[in-house]
């Protein structure tokens, strides 16, 4: 395997088209069809799913995209790292995300790191959930951001809690239920609905959805692929969502649902990796954001469902 062959496979993942990848890469189609069947006979499996008419990534294919991207940065850095010997070395951090809205936490405290570590080179990826815990075993990921599930064991991880996050429903400014101050799951039933992929969610999320769900009129549920795009749905007026109190957009209203659990969010980490000056100060200026952000939130909600740990 080598970074031609990644490069390759990488054109073709991103315009599914082989002669358009060919004609990126500065090859000729039957010279990129050929890395990719050595690439594919390599690994001993198909990367692609090929036909007259299209062409497709396979599971393997969507499941080795993010590792294809990193040995290839990772290649192109360690060129870099040896352009001018008086250079400073580049310090690495590698970041994976298991939501979009988790970006927008990390903008002030890799600001931060940067006036500390003028060389800080970070990488950004927004993952599902299983892949997230498979970047941080392979060394792809030197932390992750998700949600903690009680009912994981993983040996090789360890997790900090960051913040407790309670469920809320999520409305428009102007739905009828905008003003108030908490709502009930039997009042949740009487309205429509739109629900997250369960298999992205931990247990506890994935069991309020089938209770709201159960005896529920089909044509009153919407579904939504991610948290991004359940808010956009919400926002769009097609009903109320249920997500973790810092998911939610600006411009949303969130409102407390009695019944609804808390859900622990934090920074997963391999065990031992905590000594990494870099990722240590990393953590450090992001408990902070979270704390900042979370006090806006807690502005919106009873004081019991505070966000913020002690």
């Amino acid at each position: 395997m080598n970074t031609f062959q990644l490069s390759c496979f990488l054109a073709v993942a991103n315009t599914l088209n082989f002669a358009r990848a060919a004609q990126q890469m500065n090859i000729s189609q039957p010279a990129i069809t050929h890395q990719i069947k050595s690439l594919e006979s390599e690994l001993n499996v198909q990367l692609f799913r090929r036909t007259t008419r299209l062409v497709e990534l396979t599971a393997e294919g969507k499941s080795f995209l993010a590792d294809a991207q990193s040995m290839v940065a990772i290649a192109a850095q360690a060129k870099l790292r040896f352009h001018s010997p008086e250079d400073k070395p580049m310090e690495r951090l590698s970041i994976a995300c298991g939501s979009h809205q988790s970006l927008f936490l990390l903008v002030r405290p890799l600001e931060e790191l940067a006036r500390n570590w003028p060389n800080l080179h970070p990488t950004l990826a927004v993952a599902p959930r299983e892949q997230l815990f498979q970047f941080l075993e392979n060394g792809v990921a030197d932390v992750a951001l998700d949600i903690f599930d009680s009912k994981e064991s993983r040996p090789r991880i360890t997790y900090k809690p960051l913040l407790d996050s309670p469920i809320v429903c999520v409305c428009r400014e102007d739905h009828p239920l905008a003003c108030r101050e908490s709502v009930s799951v039997e009042q949740l039933r009487q309205q429509s609905l739109i629900f997250c992929n369960p298999i992205q969610l931990i247990p506890e999320a994935a069991r309020l959805q089938w209770q709201l769900a159960e005896g529920k009129d089909p044509s009153q549920v919407h579904f939504a692929a991610s948290a991004e795009t359940a808010a956009v749905l919400a926002q769009a007026g097609f009903g109320l969502a249920m997500l973790p109190a810092f998911q939610v957009p600006a411009g949303l209203r969130r409102i407390p649902i009695s019944e609804a659990p808390k859900l622990s969010f934090g920074a997963f980490c391999l065990t031992g990796s905590g000594e990494n000056d870099v990722l240590k100060a990393f953590l450090h200026q992001l408990r902070q954001e979270i704390r900042n952000s979370a006090r806006t939130i807690d502005s919106e909600l009873p004081h019991n469902d505070s966000l913020l740990k002690s």
